[in-house]
């Protein structure tokens, strides 16, 4: 192993200079032990993929030792991760780098360079910070860092020498920013982490700055300006700024302040219409196009703001309009009119979607997909609005064709209608339209950032968050995808579960190509058996241990009628993630080698995971799978997410249109089952009924507090029952409660819906029948002889019925009971005894004593069976021979 390393609980200082240094030897890998300085914490969770990097925890857990260290930003060993000082084999070379003039010895000279002892070099220079030295590095080599490095390394340059104001700061560290501006130094990400305290006179004057702020709207761009007035000169009016517009976040920002007989002018913008630099321009500044500044004497802040405002459209580009490439006249749809009318108008113009327009007004959009898909499934006659969305994104007719690219990559649509100042409809906007357009005229977009977002690598997070053996089985996957030239990802609930760092090992695989074909190779490859399933194109690879995964083809599916299983087609992986149930089950991670590791989000999944939302991915998503209401009340309360509103207006809506009833009993069975093996399931059985999702599954049951509290008790029971017997059916247990007082005809209906067997059936009407006096008995602990009279050894359903009834100490007792009959057995009377020794012939008089004999042990373990027989016997003996008297008397 060859690791760089720094300083325990790093900052940007220590942190850049490991990047730098990997720059020079990209052979090595950088260690981080501790827990990162806030504001590089922050930095890092949105850009440490661009900078992998192994914690020590990781390297404990390697066992190959370390040959070569690099140890930048502290004098020695000291200070870095005991687990690299455990890992250093005795012959390793290590080399040292900082700067810190303050502690170190008088062997370390400024720019010394000298060998203390076997295999260890030291590199000291007097400079603000190691970042400066690495950056030299880094310039002497030829080596040139992207612009994000660039950035990082001037951030540590920046906050170690305050913003090269410290005493500490020398020409390399000037010479290395002057450099990193070179290589694109972006000096607004610097200011945004770069923490600094303003001056208390600074703090004054950005008190005067939030107490004189106006705002104005010129050619559709808000623009903030503000001003304040000193009679003396207050240094770094440049930090001041920063701080106002990291705290307010306004579009475009003019300060506007006099110090004495001088007035300063500084502009900053996120809008790359407006153009900072040339509207300096005009007052003899200058800057960049987003940030500039100007200076003046002898002049008005009045005039100087009057002068701003007058000045400042010259510098905002009109660009592009929706008004200039929407499409006009828009062709509409009427609510009222069918899904099949407006499936017509589409084919006839060709478009894949149409506003729908109500009263003259704008109340929804529907897309060619949409309607295709409700067609499938038989709802062509219904009004189009039924299946519409509502929740509308528009925007006026001079929106620049920016600000529409924005809107359509933050909401994910494809088509954006354009109103007038009197919200009518005049136009239409599409993706197509914005692409053209962007042909014409390059229109600044967050581009990289929505690729960044969307599609960003997870490494780290694999090697970090998965045991070895799955990460090269993973890995070997990619690989077999590679030879066989097939995308292959792995995909669903793992990656779900792996961003959300719960243990999942139910891995899903997915490739674009013959899925089977695949899953044949890999067998061979891996010595598993291969169980392949042609209709829906997928295989199952079980291992020798019997660790399973599943292969599948990318495939797209259509359902042609509501609740049914689906028909399977091959597809890409894009159209694969849209099939699927909910945006946090709909991403995939890439496994070939090239790669591996990178994480597919084509609809804003990950946005949904951190914010804890559960949404579809289209709005015929409850009708094609109905049984997607049920999983999404499992998703929400196990993650204690929340169901997007339009998704549950949607649930809502489908539910009504009673699409649940259309599923098998066996499917909706199984979905409820799944509920059941939940950490907290009556956290979903209590949201199931709050929905109405319930009633739908059980017609005839009204989910009430006292039936909320017969299932807590029952939970609270199960774990003993399944202590005692085997395959207890959580789905049963709860029947129990919620099939209560059902009539015979429903139950029936019940019991043919979801397969109930018919003695579960029997169990549940007797124990209702007897539930009031098995209560009472239980309650006034009657001796286990007369439990046993009624209900004899019973069923386990019998007894968990009785126990919703039951508090906890009387469940106990019941609990005695059930142990009693499970470990009570008659050791030296059976019938044949019986029938030998009383001369008795076989039949129901033989069982009727053993079961008196059984019942009174019962109540005493240590009862003597064969004096107790005899008396049981010579009464019923005596009983019969009065009997027979008795009947001859009347002969």
């Amino acid at each position: 192993m060859k690791v760089i390393t720094t300083h325990n609980n790093p900052d940007f200082d220590g942190f850049a200079s490991c990047v730098g240094m990997k720059k020079l030897h990209p052979d090595f890998e950088i260690v981080i032990s501790g827990v990162p300085m806030q504001n590089l914490k922050e930095y890092l969770r949105l850009y440490e993929d661009e900078f992998p990097y192994l914690t020590s925890d990781q390297i404990a857990k390697v066992e190959e030792g370390i040959e070569e260290l690099i140890i930048v930003d502290t004098p020695g060993l000291e200070r870095i991760g005991d687990e690299i000082k455990k890992k250093l084999r005795p012959d390793a070379k290590i080399t040292i780098i900082d700067h810190h003039p303050d502690i170190r010895g008088s062997d370390s000279s400024e720019n010394s360079t000298s060998t203390l002892g076997y295999g260890i070099t030291k590199i000291f220079r007097q400079t603000g910070a190691a970042a400066s030295i690495v950056t030299k590095m880094l310039r002497e080599h030829g080596v040139k860092p992207n612009r994000i490095e660039a950035t990082l390394l001037g951030i540590a340059i920046y906050e170690d020498t305050g913003n090269l104001l410290f005493s500490s700061t020398t020409l390399d560290d000037i010479d290395a920013v002057r450099y990193l501006f070179e290589c694109g130094l972006e000096v607004e990400i610097v200011a945004e982490y770069v923490k600094f305290d303003l001056t208390i006179d600074q703090k004054l004057l950005l008190q005067n700055l939030l107490q004189n702020t106006q705002t104005y709207t010129i050619d559709n761009h808000i623009i903030t300006i503000t001003h304040a007035e000193t009679e003396k000169f207050v240094g770094g009016l440049s930090a001041v700024v920063a701080k106002y517009w990291y705290a307010q976040e306004p579009e475009t920002l003019i300060a506007v302040v006099r110090m004495g007989k001088k007035v300063f002018i500084v502009g900053r913008t996120k809008s790359p219409d407006v153009d900072i630099r040339g509207l300096m321009s005009e007052f003899g500044g200058g800057g960049h196009r987003q940030a500039a500044s100007a200076t003046l004497s002898m002049v008005a802040v009045e005039e100087v703001i009057h002068k701003v405002l007058n000045t400042l459209p010259k510098y905002i580009s009109s660009g592009l309009k929706a008004k200039d490439i929407m499409s006009s006249p828009v062709r509409t749809a009427l609510a009222s009119e069918t899904i099949e009318e407006v499936n017509k108008t589409m084919e006839i113009t060709g478009h894949n979607g149409i506003p729908i327009v109500e009263g003259n007004k704008l109340v929804g959009i529907v897309t060619k997909k949409t309607i295709e898909k409700a067609i499938n499934h038989g709802l062509g006659k219904r009004p189009v609005k039924s299946v519409m969305t509502s929740k509308l994104i528009t925007a006026k007719t001079d929106t620049p064709v920016s600000t529409l690219k924005k809107l359509m990559i933050e909401h994910d649509v494809g088509r954006i209608p354009i109103l007038d100042e009197n919200n009518i409809l005049v136009g239409i906007v599409t993706r197509s339209d914005i692409i053209r357009a962007s042909q014409k005229q390059p229109v600044q977009t967050p581009q990289e950032s929505e690729v960044s977002f969307n599609f960003k690598n997870v490494t780290d997070i694999i090697y970090e968050r998965l045991d070895k053996r799955i990460v090269n089985l993973l890995r070997l996957i990619g690989i077999y995808g590679h030879e066989l030239k097939m995308p292959v990802y792995v995909v669903g609930g793992f990656v779900r579960d792996l961003l959300l760092n719960i243990p999942n090992y139910d891995i899903d695989i997915v490739v674009e190509g013959n899925g089977i074909e695949f899953a044949k190779y890999v067998g061979k490859q891996l010595d598993a058996i291969v169980v392949p399933y042609e209709k829906f194109y997928t295989a199952t690879l079980v291992f020798k241990d019997g660790f399973k995964i599943d292969i599948a083809t990318a495939r797209t599916e259509y359902y042609e009628k509501p609740g049914e299983l689906p028909q399977v087609d091959v597809s890409t992986i894009k159209k694969d993630l849209y099939r699927r149930d909910f945006t946090i089950n709909a991403m995939a991670i890439k496994l070939n080698p090239n790669e591996f590791g990178v994480l597919y989000d084509f609809f804003n999944c990950q946005r949904d995971l951190q914010e804890g939302i559960i949404r579809i991915l289209h709005n015929l998503s409850f009708i094609e799978d109905p049984t997607r209401m049920i999983r999404a009340v499992r998703f929400e309360t196990r993650y204690n997410f929340r169901i997007e509103e339009h998704t549950l207006d949607i649930l809502k809506k489908n539910l009504e249109g009673k699409y649940l009833e259309r599923v098998s009993g066996s499917r909706i069975r199984q979905e409820i089952e799944k509920i059941l093996e939940e950490r907290e399931p009556m956290k979903a059985i209590r949201r199931l009924a709050e929905l109405g999702i319930l009633k739908h599954i059980f017609p005839k049951t009204y989910y009430t507090p006292t039936m909320d509290e017969k299932l807590e008790r029952v939970f609270k029971f199960l774990p003993s029952v399944k202590e005692r017997y085997q395959n207890i059916s959580d789905f049963y247990a709860i029947s129990t409660v919620l099939l209560e007082f059902y009539d015979k005809e429903t139950l029936d209906d019940m019991r043919n819906r979801y397969g109930y067997p018919k003695k579960f059936i029997e169990s549940l009407k007797f124990t209702e029948n007897m539930m009031m006096p098995l209560k009472s008995m239980i309650e006034t602990r009657l001796n286990f002889s007369d439990i046993y009279k009624v209900i004899g050894k019973g069923n386990p359903y019998i007894f968990i019925h009785l126990s919703a009834y039951l508090e906890e100490d009387d469940q106990e007792y019941l609990i005695t009971y059930i142990d009693a009959i499970l470990n009570t057995k008659l050791e030296k009377v059976s019938g044949k005894y019986v029938i030998e020794r009383f001369s008795l012939k076989s039949g129901p008089v033989i069982n009727e004593i053993l079961e008196r004999l059984y019942a009174m042990k019962l109540d005493n373990p240590k009862l003597d069976e064969i004096q107790t027989v005899e008396k049981i016997a010579e009464q019923f003996l005596k009983n019969l021979e009065q009997a027979e008297i008795s009947e001859n008397q009347k002969t």
